[in-house]
């Protein structure tokens, strides 16, 4: 510690206002003491000198009445002896002086003879008369003079001594009261303050360095450590909640671009290679919203796990946001960077087990790696972002890697998305149906299919703009619009008594999200209501992997839309996870076999046995199968060898818009398709 630490320090400022205090209360009492002291000197003086003139007057009568000036000598001799006595003076009853004695008096400074002044009077002169023995007769006078200055001398001496003596004793004092102080108070608080400075550069607390006593010092250190021991915890609890994940512990956004920042320049510097995988869950938002956001939390948590557990040493796993995660390697071959991304996808992919619900889920995987001539680590983000969302537009379940190309996409994903926002409010949406027909060719049925009239694009089919849709969830407005149009355009058919005979259903398309909504069957219900109709020849065409995400939930929904009458078809069926080990427990009607087996079926083999599998396993299962994507009348012969009796293509149609189906309906041209006749009277899409 400085000097000038020292002479500021507490201790310090202790001990010198301990001694000030001290010794002006010992000065201030002590002259108190003195001024008491001389008020009783005075008196004192006053009363010794009267009983030296009395203790006098005998021998001095004796010496004037007899005019003994041996006698008188004595007397003087004896009154001498007190220094303070300058002048003695016996004179006889005739005036004459019978002896007289004096000394010189000294000279004095002005504070002596203040006090001289106080002590005698003006005339410092103590007179008696002289009485003849054993009478009244005045015989004489004996005068003597005392000196003040010397009695003053005197006074100052003694009264000097005691302030002195008082002086010390404070000082010895306040000597002892600072050692004990020291000690008992100003060393504790010396060692609490060293041991608080130390602190900051400990990365564990110590205890600290005061004993264990009642009494305040140990309550402040006890205290304080107690409150630095919370400080400590919430340290640590602001670190995590600042850099870690709340729900999965996992890194959050701000520590994965803080690692991902030092991940880019060290692979600058090392001329290494690292990866940043994106990984969203597929479909998230459709369990989350249909088993509640609690089911929702342990799924995130679950995949989390897995995360964490492929994560090997030198990967950092973080939880983006929502259902979004990232992994970083700041250095990795970049040969197993494929093989990585398949194993992580493997992983991610096997089913969960949430409070009783079988869960089967996937991710979908962005790859952006650097450094390559990146330098933010929000640019190595923003690209394993775009990589992820054409991972999801090309299908989900797969990973795909950042290519510069994929910007414009991007942008051009933004511009679909910003003007579905304005398709609905100014009427840009239009509903078009394609016939399906049965095996003689009647009508029996449409699917509504939506078109978008863009003002400058001109009209756009659904798969520009529907995945969007759905990943934005700008779907459930727009699949609601098209379940009220399509709703109230079969309403006016029937009610204009246009529609075929042979006619059966209305098939609507149902996005998984749009199903997940807890008021789904209400919304169908009021919809019906409205248009004025029954769920008769309403049919709902979901995909398979929907029925998968939450098969209790899927099952419970099917019956309440069955109790209404609507049908339940199953989408593209075959093209995603297997679902046999349902169909048994789900409300559904009819198998719609999806176009990838239809296209050239009569020249492949393995779709023959694969259409000829789902035919039969419908009859035994009592399910009614169309197949869709029918261009052909090799197709449409190859379909009907297999048994399949309705058919949906453009083989006899392209979606048309409802005064064109109108038309259809009351000519029915598909009747003249048969197998020596082939008819196209569709585009090729």
């Amino acid at each position: 510690m400085s000097k000038t630490k020292q002479i500021n320090s507490l201790a310090f400022n202790q001990a010198k206002t301990v001694f000030l205090v001290s010794v002006i209360l010992g000065l201030c009492f002590s002259c108190y003491q003195a001024i008491v002291d001389l008020r009783i000197e005075q008196k004192r003086i006053e009363e010794s000198y009267q009983f030296k003139l009395m203790q006098s007057y005998t021998n001095a009568s004796l010496a004037a009445y007899h005019l003994n000036s041996i006698l008188a000598g004595q007397v003087s001799t004896s009154l001498m002896s007190d220094p303070a006595i300058y002048k003695v003076e016996i004179i006889d009853d005739f005036g004459d002086t019978l002896i007289i004695k004096e000394r010189p008096v000294p000279e004095i400074g002005a504070f002596i003879k203040l006090i001289s002044d106080y002590f005698t009077p003006e005339n410092p002169t103590f007179s008696t008369e002289l009485h003849q023995p054993e009478s009244n007769v005045v015989v004489g006078r004996l005068n003597f003079s005392v000196d003040g200055n010397h009695l003053a001398t005197g006074f100052i001496n003694k009264t000097t001594q005691v302030l002195l003596f008082d002086l010390l004793r404070n000082v010895l004092l306040t000597c002892i009261l600072l050692i004990f102080f020291y000690h008992k108070l100003s060393k504790p608080i010396i060692l609490l303050n060293r041991w608080v400075r130390s602190l900051q550069s400990k990365n564990h607390i110590t205890p600290p360095p005061i004993p264990e006593k009642e009494d305040e010092i140990s309550e402040l250190a006890f205290n304080f450590h107690q409150l630095w021991k919370e400080r400590e915890k919430a340290e640590v609890k602001l670190n995590q909640l600042a850099y870690y994940d709340t729900l999965t512990g996992l890194a959050n956004r701000s520590l994965l671009l803080n690692k991902l920042s030092q991940a880019i320049e060290e692979a600058a510097n090392t001329h290494s290679t690292g990866v940043l995988f994106y990984i969203d869950i597929d479909r998230f938002k459709t369990i989350n919203d249909s088993l509640g956001h609690d089911i929702g939390d342990h799924l995130i948590r679950a995949i989390a796990l897995r995360i964490e557990s492929w994560a090997e040493n030198g990967y950092i796993a973080a939880r983006i946001g929502g259902d979004e995660f990232a992994v970083l390697n700041a250095n990795v071959n970049t040969n197993e960077v494929k093989s990585s991304a398949q194993q992580l996808l493997s992983l991610l992919s096997n089913p969960y087990s949430i409070d009783g619900h079988q869960l089967y889920c996937t991710v979908s995987l962005g790859i952006s790696a650097f450094p390559e001539n990146i330098n933010s680590n929000i640019d190595v983000l923003r690209q394993a972002d775009t990589a992820l969302y054409r991972a999801k537009v090309g299908g989900r379940n797969k990973y795909v890697f950042y290519r510069p190309e994929m910007q414009a996409q991007i942008e051009s994903f933004l511009t679909v998305e910003k003007g579905l926002h304005e398709a609905l409010s100014d009427n840009q949406l239009e509903l078009y149906y394609q016939p399906q027909v049965d095996i003689h060719h009647n009508i029996i049925g449409v699917e509504a299919l939506i078109r978008w009239n863009h003002p400058d694009k001109g009209q756009l089919p659904p798969g520009v703009f529907m995945p969007i849709a759905e990943e934005t969830g700008q779907i459930l407005s727009i699949g609601n619009w098209i379940i009220e149009q399509a709703c109230f355009q079969y309403a006016q058919w029937r009610n204009l008594g246009l529609l075929p005979v042979h006619f059966r259903r209305l098939a609507i398309n149902i996005s998984p999200l749009q199903f997940a909504q807890a008021s789904f069957v209400d919304f169908i219900n009021d919809t019906l209501k409205k248009a004025g109709i029954s769920g008769e020849h309403i049919e709902l065409e979901i995909t398979e992997g929907l029925l998968l995400e939450n098969v209790e939930t899927s099952i419970d929904k099917m019956v309440l839309l069955k109790q209404s009458g609507i049908s339940i078809s199953i989408d593209d069926f075959g093209t995603g996870y297997s679902s046999l080990r349902y169909l048994k427990h789900l409300s559904v009607d009819m198998l719609k076999i999806d176009r990838s087996f239809v296209t050239q079926l009569h020249l492949d083999e393995s779709d023959q046995a694969i259409v000829d599998t789902i035919v039969m396993m419908a009859r035994r299962l009592k399910l009614e199968v169309i197949a869709e994507g029918v261009e052909s009348l090799s197709e449409l012969n190859a379909l009907k060898a297999l048994g399949c009796e309705q058919f949906q293509g453009y083989l006899f149609d392209k979606p048309l818009p409802p005064h064109e189906v109108t038309l259809k309906f009351q000519s029915n041209p598909y009747l003249s398709i048969d197998s020596t006749n082939t008819i196209r009277l569709g585009q090729s899409r």
